[in-house]
């Protein structure tokens, strides 16, 4: 067997030495390099991390009570509702006598009582008529369409609880004056006689509606028309039941046809505030036995 050279042993030792120096560097740098582990990642990388926008959003999240969507609100919400105005305070009892030989005392203002016996002061037209912002049938044009301010207010706001309640009503006719009441009246007493025409029409001075505090309402159930066939529907229903709520009666009851000396007119509402007309309506009396009692 030939013996290795010299040569070939010192090789040998070289290469030896040279791999062992290069293991122990490799063995080093796997020592020296970080590990990175799940939880040193950011926190946007995970799928299931929120955003910051997402945290915001969570934060700003309403409570489990809060408002409702606005297509899930109430209607009451949404419409006007079928109550007093909450601002309105108790009204104090006039001390004024009703009339003063057979004249309307004004001073009462919106409680001033006009009928067969007491009449308004002649020449008297309201210095606050407004025209009404509510429907009215074609034929009620010009003045036919206006209030005294307060009167409009409450018209305007009885008409849309109306709405919102589904039940249509229109205005017919609101004010009237001296001149136009006398032709009205007139044509009524050349149709059917005076005694007939006084059953259902005012003479002139005498009617509610001069006062600017009276309409005349109907619906698209009866035509439009000032039928006592009204208080059938559900739109005659609803007024008797609702008007006071908005400061108005049904001035003119079946019951006190003979007190008040005109026929049942389910469609004439008289505007005298929301605390007597609730008054009124609870006691069940005509306006002149309330008002009687009233300054008594």
């Amino acid at each position: 067997m030939r013996k290795p050279s010299a040569l070939m042993v010192c090789c040998a030792l070289t290469l030896t030495l040279v791999g062992c120096t290069t293991s122990e560097q490799a063995d080093s740098e796997r020592v020296k390099q970080p590990q990175v582990t799940e939880t040193e990642r950011p926190a946007e990388t995970p799928a299931e991390a929120p955003t910051d926008k997402e945290d915001k959003a969570v934060e700003e999240a309403p409570a489990p009570e809060a408002e409702p969507p606005a297509e899930e609100k109430p209607d009451v919400e949404e419409e006007p509702t079928a109550e007093a105005p909450a601002e309105e305070e108790p009204t104090q009892t006039p001390n004024e006598p009703l009339e003063q030989n057979g004249t309307a005392n004004l001073n009462l203002d919106t409680l001033i009582l006009v009928n067969k016996q007491i009449a308004l002061p002649a020449g008297y037209q309201p210095p606050d008529l407004v025209t009404a912002n509510i429907d009215f049938v074609d034929t009620a044009t010009g003045e036919r369409r206006m209030l005294r301010q307060e009167a409009a207010r409450a018209i305007e706001k009885l008409m849309a609880g109306a709405k919102a309640a589904n039940i249509d009503l229109k205005g017919t006719s609101a004010f009237r004056s001296y001149d136009y009441q006398v032709q009205l009246f007139n044509n009524y007493v050349a149709r059917d006689g005076k005694e007939q025409a006084m059953k259902y029409s005012a003479p002139p001075g005498h009617s509610e509606h001069q006062t600017g505090l009276a309409i005349d309402v109907s619906s698209a159930s009866v035509g439009y028309q000032l039928t006592q066939s009204l208080e059938q529907t559900k739109e005659g229903k609803w007024l008797a039941d609702n008007a006071h709520i908005y400061g108005f009666i049904v001035r003119y009851q079946r019951a006190y046809e003979a007190e008040t000396g005109y026929m049942f007119e389910p469609w004439h509402l008289r505007y005298i505030g929301v605390e007597h007309a609730t008054a009124v309506h609870k006691a069940n009396v005509p306006l002149e036995r309330y008002l009687e009692q009233l300054m008594d």
